[in-house]
This record gives structure tokens, sequence and C-alpha cells, in this order.
């Protein structure tokens, strides 16, 4: 009877031991997958409100490269876009990149994007005498922010290989809707708007001449930030500061949560009109874009949203 009664005792204590071991163990390896999940989804380009309002560097530099390395694997996969091969393709690369002399840097977006705050924040700080960055190419310091069709190819290179170089990527769908809002809401339907943009850009390839890897060129100009107009907000002082701006450099005012909501319904209720074969081909002319930058929560990406949308 005391053999069972011991016996009984050391299971019991063994079993206590065991489940604070397993309690130890697991809490961290939880908080670790926790904290991936929730860089993931600020990688990911999550399109909910943000909860919030920063990120450490540490999480902005390897969203950067979680980023650059799906790029790389785009770009390893379909080698042809890392060619400019033709005098047209050269052009268009350098009319669609925007450079400032001053801050050493140059960009690239679409041109129906609108960037919350950056373009007055450049223009701003061209203006400042206490804001200098040491540039090493010979050029006019009074020279304002202009594109770089007018370079040599010589100065294009030193240009990519000293500047920032910031590729800025928005949803092609939400650019859809705003390009829609902007002038031509009112005058037909979102499904007759749909209808000629299909008309116009549906040509060789099916591949949309406004989409970011035909106009921007990123697997021949090795961008080193890659930034979802989503998350401009929280990664913008990092960017800022990994350009060689002072702290005095203040960050541009809040983005509007409310319109970016209103933005989400819209996007939401205005493709849902859409007949299963527009939907299709509207995803064909940016399915570039799609496979080269983490839109997981766009239409195509999250299925949820997707299935609320396109109800056939």
């Amino acid at each position: 009877m005391k053999f069972l009664t011991r016996f009984l005792i050391l299971l019991i204590v063994l079993g206590m031991f065991y489940l604070c071991m397993k309690i130890v163990m697991t809490t961290p390896r939880q908080r670790v997958m926790a904290g991936q999940t929730a860089l993931y989804s600020l990688s990911a380009g999550s399109k909910e409100k943000p909860r919030r309002t920063s990120i450490t560097l540490d999480s902005f530099l390897h969203v950067q490269q979680l980023r650059r390395k799906q790029l790389r694997n785009f770009c390893k996969k379909f080698p042809q876009f890392g060619n400019v091969s033709t005098s047209d393709s050269a052009e268009h690369l350098l009319s669609s990149m925007t450079l400032s002399h001053k801050l050493m840097t140059l960009y690239c977006k679409p041109e129906d994007v609108t960037i919350d705050g950056w373009e007055e924040l450049v223009q701003s700080l061209e203006r400042r005498s206490d804001v200098t960055i040491r540039n090493p190419l010979p050029v006019d310091d009074s020279a304002s922010i202009d594109t770089l069709a007018k370079y040599n190819p010589t100065m294009f290179a030193q240009v990519l290989r000293t500047y920032t170089k910031i590729l800025f990527v928005g949803d092609p769908y939400e650019r859809l809707i705003s390009l829609y809002m902007q002038g031509n809401a009112g005058e037909v339907t979102f499904e007759e708007f749909i209808e000629d943009i299909l008309l116009m850009e549906l040509g060789e390839g099916g591949i949309s001449s406004s989409s970011v890897i035909t106009l921007c060129f990123p697997c021949f100009v090795q961008y080193d930030y890659i930034v979802l107009l989503d998350f401009l907000r929280v990664e913008l002082p990092h960017l800022l500061k990994r350009m060689g701006l002072p702290e005095s450099v203040g960050v541009p005012p809040s983005v509007d949560h409310e319109g970016k909501a209103t933005s989400r319904w819209l996007l939401e209720n205005l493709f849902r009109g859409l007949s299963k074969e527009q939907f299709k081909q509207i995803s064909q002319l940016y399915s570039w874009d799609f496979a080269a930058f983490p839109f997981h929560n766009s239409l195509i990406g999250n299925r949820t949203v997707g299935r609320n949308v396109l109800r056939w």
C-alpha cells in the first residue's frame, strides 16, 4: 500500500515537472512565431487599418530583404526583363525615373500613383539649406528634381551605382480604382471603363504598359528599397535615415485611413460588377506585378476577398 502511494506521488511530481518544462519551452517559441507572423503580414501588404504606427529598423531591413528576394526569384524565372536592349526601352526607363541630385536619390513609380506626401517632402528638402548630402558626381548644385532622360550612358551608370534607388509599388487593382475615380466616375460605368482599358492594353504578350515591371524595369535596376504604398507611413522614417538625412527631417502627415477604407470598399464593390472574363483579363494584364511583389491581401491573393467580390 505504501509503495503504491509513493508511486502515485512520484507520477504526480513527474507530471508537474513535465508540464512546467513544456510551458517554459513553448512560450518563447510561440513568441517567435507570433513575431514572424506579424512581420510577414507587414511585408505581405495587408490592407487592413494598421495597428502599429512604427516598426524597428531590424524589421524594416528584414522586410526589405524579403521583398528583394521575391523580386530576384521573379527575375531569375523571367530573365528577359533584365535587359534594356532597345533605344525605346531605354528612353522609356529614363523618362519614368525621377531623381534628386541634392538628396542623391532616384525613384520610380507608375504615373497614376500618388505617393502620400513623398513628392512634397522631396521638394521641400530640395529648398532646405540645412539638408546636405555629399554628391560625388559632377552635377550642378542648383539642379532641381528632374528625370534621367537627358543624361548620357556614362552618367546614367554613375547614378545607378551611387544614388539611393527607391521603387514605389501600389496594388494594380487599387490603381485602377483611383484612375477611374479621378476622371471617369459619373461619365461611364466601371465595367465600361475596364472594357476601355482592356481594348487599349491587350496587345502582344497581354501585359499592361503601366505595369511596374514594364515601367520601372526592376530586373535591370537594382533598387535599394521596395516600398509598398500601404506601409509608406511606417517605413518612411527608416527610409529617410538610410538615405542619410538628419533627424530634423519630419515625416509627412499621416495617411487618411478613412479614405483608405473608402477605397477598399470601392475596390470590393466595383469589381463585383465585372464578369469572370473581364476579371481574368485584368488579372492577366498585371500578372507580372502580382508575381514579383507581395500583394498577398489583394483581390487575387486573398481568396476570401476574391470570393466575396466575384460571386458567379
